[in-house]
């Protein structure tokens, strides 16, 4: 248990970063929590808002998990949580069970297909579920193919998050220099060129059943003109919004990709240019960096989490699907305090 019987000590690998900030945050806003952060830079390391923090070097998995279990035993930890799509969170993953505290994870064969989006959106198109056209781009054959289907196709890795890698061209010459410069041939998928317009479901999961969720939609990426691709992975402005047959087109896909969904599962969406909306991907274990704008609005998913995690679900409330049906506005940037806006504020201008 932690120093204080009162609180639960929940170690935040990943504490100083968006994702775990807002993770923190939402702990904070709740009470009865404190948290140990541990971090691997030294700005997240000094942006932590954890209750105690650590900085730690890894070289290979086994050096942070053994640092990680130092760490946790050093402050009675509770549960850890790993708080961004990183090398971090896969070492964690993938060593749950040497680990001295407990965490809520998915299956690990479905945290590796999650992972790969590759396998993701093979996984959905076998399920007949509706899905960007898209190609593993292992030669130049692959690329030439679905670059005559689609005037502009969108490159990306197969794994990792925030758009890294990422280009959106209609350029044979520049599509095939990209992939050279990034050792991309076989590790990126190519995929006809969608709509501006994306939005996301963030879940909570116990055992192949739906506990909590939520659509937001995204408004804008916020320094979108200083990425070559327009994606970021910091959203400027957001909403709230509901959408039952998203929301069930959601359900459906974490049901194709996960044999058994369990713990933090996220949807993303992009519309095409007629308006339906694709998943793009399904992502594991870890919430969104926005997690903290559902819980000021009452949706608090990282409380829920943790006493998930650690009571089981006893006392929980049952299960609520997209419970903030009214639109909310969240605007954020770096440097600066986010901002919560009902509609009217939003578009005053």
């Amino acid at each position: 248990m932690s120093p204080s019987s009162d609180l639960r000590t929940v170690l935040v690998v990943g504490s100083g970063d968006g994702t775990g900030l807002n993770f923190s945050r939402s702990l904070a806003l709740a009470g009865g929590y404190r948290t140990v952060g541990v971090d691997t830079t030294l700005e997240d390391f000094h942006a932590s808002e954890a209750d105690a923090r650590y900085l730690v070097s890894w070289d290979d998995p086994a050096d942070l998990v053994k640092q990680v279990n130092d760490i946790a035993g050093r402050e009675s930890a509770d549960l850890i949580y790993a708080a961004d799509t990183s090398p971090e969170l896969l070492a964690v993953a993938e060593a749950r069970d040497d680990l001295v505290a407990p965490t809520l994870l998915p299956d690990r064969d479905d945290h590796r297909r999650m992972e790969d989006k590759w396998a993701t959106w093979q996984a959905l198109k076998e399920a007949g579920l509706p899905v960007p056209d898209t190609v593993l781009v292992g030669s130049r054959d692959d690329l030439e193919e679905i670059m005559a289907r689609h005037p502009r196709v969108w490159l990306r890795r197969r794994s990792g998050s925030g758009g890294a890698g990422s280009i959106a061209t209609g350029s044979m010459p520049l599509a095939t220099a990209w992939l050279d410069e990034h050792s991309g041939w076989g590790q990126f998928t190519a995929a006809e060129h969608l709509s501006k317009r994306t939005a996301t479901l963030s879940g909570l999961w116990n055992d192949g059943e739906l506990v909590c969720s939520q659509l937001r939609e995204r408004v804008s990426w916020k320094y979108a003109t200083l990425s070559v691709s327009g994606v970021t992975g910091i959203t400027g402005a957001q909403r709230t919004f509901w959408d039952e047959e998203l929301h069930e087109l959601a359900v459906r896909c974490v049901r194709a990709v996960c044999a058994r969904p369990h713990g933090i599962i996220g949807v993303d969406f992009t519309y095409s240019h007629d308006g339906t909306a694709l998943p793009t991907e399904v992502q594991p274990a870890r919430f969104y960096s926005s997690i903290y704008f559902l819980a000021t609005l009452g949706v608090n998913m990282p409380d829920l989490y943790c006493r998930l995690a650690l009571d089981g679900g006893h006392g929980l409330p049952g299960p609520a699907a997209n419970p903030i049906r009214e639109t909310h506005y969240w605007v954020k940037s770096v440097d600066k305090l986010p901002r919560l806006l009902s509609p009217e504020e939003f578009a005053r201008g």
